[in-house]
């Protein structure tokens, strides 16, 4: 609780302040650092260097994703340098996490590695579309931070099932980090959602998921997978529901950005019936 509230804080904070400076790059840079700062109240440390285990990896993954994105938010024309970071940066995380493991030849394992890694282009891709989108740029961030806080929301109670408690906590004082933000966004808009948000905090979860999924081997492989909808799940819902230009700009934002997180939903329906005894 007490690392939520200071990233509640921080958000609230971090965001004010991108606001009196000029340009959408540092306000972008507000999300991956409340999720480092996440990081470092979960684990009471800043993990050394190089790190040691897959959970110190999580750390300087994130880092590593978000300073990449934060250089091609100061250089133009870089759309498809980031598709390419998000089909390669999955990739690569797989691997330097799963390292231990790969030594045996396991055909179960490979193929949950190779799942891994195509959920991870499939998570990073849409949400590189959203920073890229007209909407998002001119109209503040809240669909890009709702699928981030969805995706963080649903994976914490798959997180806590498959053994890692600390994931779960790590997931919640970012989403609340994260919710200050979105506070800043409804009052006073602001593009704050860019490459560095995308693949710092993005890349932060997937170094989780692959944490819990390669390492531990406990991890729910169907509510895994549902979170996959989540950052479908929004502009699919506003189009089946919403009548056709009637919802614009700030309210569609909001409404898109809340059918996004309805997976959760899903996710937690999974859960209770697959894992009854453990979650009574």
């Amino acid at each position: 609780i007490l690392a939520a509230l200071i990233c509640f804080l921080l958000g609230l904070v971090l965001s004010g302040l991108a606001r009196i400076l000029p340009g959408s790059t540092i306000a972008s840079a507000v999300l991956p650092i409340i999720f480092l700062v996440s990081y470092v109240l979960t684990y009471q440390q800043v993990p050394t260097f190089p790190p040691v285990g897959s959970t110190n990896k999580i750390f300087y993954i994130a880092l590593a994703a978000a300073l990449i994105g934060f250089a091609l938010d100061l250089l133009p024309r870089t759309a498809n340098y980031r598709k390419l970071l998000a089909a390669i940066t999955p990739l690569l995380i797989v691997g330097w996490i799963g390292l231990p493991r790969f030594a045996k030849s396991d055909v179960e394992l490979m193929a949950t590695a190779l799942g891994l890694w195509l959920g991870g282009i499939a998570l990073l891709w849409p949400l590189d579309t959203v920073a890229a989108s007209r909407a998002e740029q001119n109209g503040g961030s809240i669909v890009g931070t709702a699928m981030l806080m969805a995706l963080l929301l649903a994976f914490a109670p798959v997180a806590l099932l498959g053994g890692s408690s600390t994931s779960l906590m790590l997931c919640l004082a970012a989403v609340a980090g994260l919710a200050a933000t979105v506070l800043w966004e409804l009052v006073v808009p602001r593009n704050a959602f860019s490459a560095s948000a995308v693949f710092g905090v993005g890349c932060g979860l997937l170094a989780m998921i692959d944490t819990v999924t390669l390492i531990t081997r406990e991890v729910d492989l169907v509510a895994l997978a549902l979170l996959l909808l989540i950052p479908y799940a929004g502009e699919v819902s506003a189009r089946l529901l919403l009548p056709q230009n009637r919802f614009r700009g700030r309210v569609r934002q909001v409404l898109v950005g809340t059918f996004a997180a309805s997976p959760i939903l899903l996710v937690m329906a999974v859960l209770l019936l697959r894992h009854r005894e453990s979650m009574s």
